[in-house]
């Protein structure tokens, strides 16, 4: 089930949007609190989506409550209170059991991992708080990853996050991702992707399959971003922009600042960082912090391809990206004592040919992601 591909659902959002900005304009006799607003909302929704099978969700919820529950009364490591949270994601994802492969399992699990290392040890989590953040309907399916820290600033802020100019300019980011995913990533699909022929392995084919296909997941995906952002307006909640002109990118790094923001971000924080600490701390890679800041990036990178699923296309595709940003990086850590290749990178041709081979590289590695290549 899709959650914005149904006009019933864009409906129910501009109501109950459009409610919450008349309360908040013209102080309307309601005194129910923000939270169980957005609690009712949710649980609307969550019985739309989990009717068939109510337990799936439940049982994340225990299993994760529990974990977080025993690490913070320091009954077990944190480290054993992630596995304990991602044991359910590692199930589906190995096909060990599909019981647990309910829609939005991947982003549930690593929001609660988030309230996990992120959450004050001394903050007092309530169970309609972490209800609401885990399983949040409008990054449920594909983000934006949401932090726990920013959803716990909306949340205090309340009915005073919604005003006439955040509902005016929600409204105008669900109209530019309804253009982006239901015009310009349908258009690509229906009268591009659709007609390839997805096993032409010839220069030709790669180059129009890759192209192609990495025009339509940006729209598909950046509209749905888009989407999650304008509805998340209507109700008082500023989820994180997730797409910043991937065409602008000017090298490997930088395009990870441009593509899937929040989740790389995320990862950045739990996968890069503490391996670049761990590793760091040893006397071999205290004295070679290039080496452990490459193994971080390389691992974050994989990551990145593997949380999709263990098919192999999944990840090459994160062992592609992985390779081109280790690469960046030498190529500037290298440049940093030779003034000759500083002063080359730096000409502005070389720049504009850094900018074209990135994009080549992206569109090769999200031709690998797609399933569509010999991988």
């Amino acid at each position: 089930m899709e959650l914005f591909a149904s006009l019933s659902f864009f409906g129910g959002a501009l109501f109950g949007g459009l409610g919450l900005l008349a309360y908040r304009a013209f102080g309307m006799p309601l005194r129910i609190g923000y939270r169980h607003v957005i609690g009712a909302i949710c649980l609307a929704v969550w019985m739309a989506v989990f009717w068939h099978r109510p337990w799936q969700p439940l049982a994340l919820l225990a299993i994760s409550g529990a974990a977080l529950w025993a690490v913070r009364r320091k009954y077990i490591p944190t480290w054993l209170a992630v596995v304990i949270t991602m044991t359910p994601l590692l199930l589906v994802k190995t096909g060990a059991s599909h019981l647990a492969a309910m829609l939005g399992l991947s982003f549930a699990t690593f929001r609660a991992i988030d309230v996990l290392l992120f959450a004050p040890r001394n903050e007092r989590i309530s169970l309609l708080d972490y209800c609401i953040y885990v399983f949040f309907p409008l990054t449920l399916l594909a983000g934006p990853m949401y932090r726990w820290r920013n959803f716990q600033a909306d949340l205090k802020r309340g009915y005073e996050g919604v005003s006439l100019n955040t509902w005016l300019s929600g409204l105008e980011l669900i109209m530019v991702g309804v253009i982006q995913k239901f015009g310009l990533a349908e258009l690509i699909w229906r009268y591009g992707l659709s007609t390839l022929d997805a096993h032409d392995y010839s220069f030709t084919g790669v180059a129009l399959n890759a192209s192609l296909y990495s025009a339509y997941l940006f729209f598909d995906f950046a509209g749905y971003s888009t989407m999650a952002i304008g509805i998340g307006m209507l109700f008082g909640f500023s989820l994180p922009i997730n797409f910043r002109n991937p065409l602008a990118t000017l090298n490997p790094q930088d395009f990870w600042r441009r593509w899937h923001i929040s989740l790389s971000e995320w990862l950045r924080d739990v996968v890069f960082m503490p391996i670049y600490k761990a590793l760091s701390k040893t006397a071999f890679f205290g004295r070679h912090r290039m080496a452990a800041q490459n193994i971080g990036i390389f691992a974050t990178l994989l990551a990145m391809g593997v949380w999709n699923g263990l098919s192999l296309h999944y990840i090459v595709s994160g062992l592609m990206f992985g390779a081109y940003s280790v690469g960046h990086n030498l190529l500037v850590n290298a440049a940093r004592t030779r003034p000759g290749l500083q002063a080359t990178l730096a000409r502005p041709v070389m720049r504009f040919a850094g900018r074209v081979f990135t994009l080549i590289l992206a569109a090769l590695a999200l031709y690998v992601f797609s399933g569509r290549s010999p991988i």
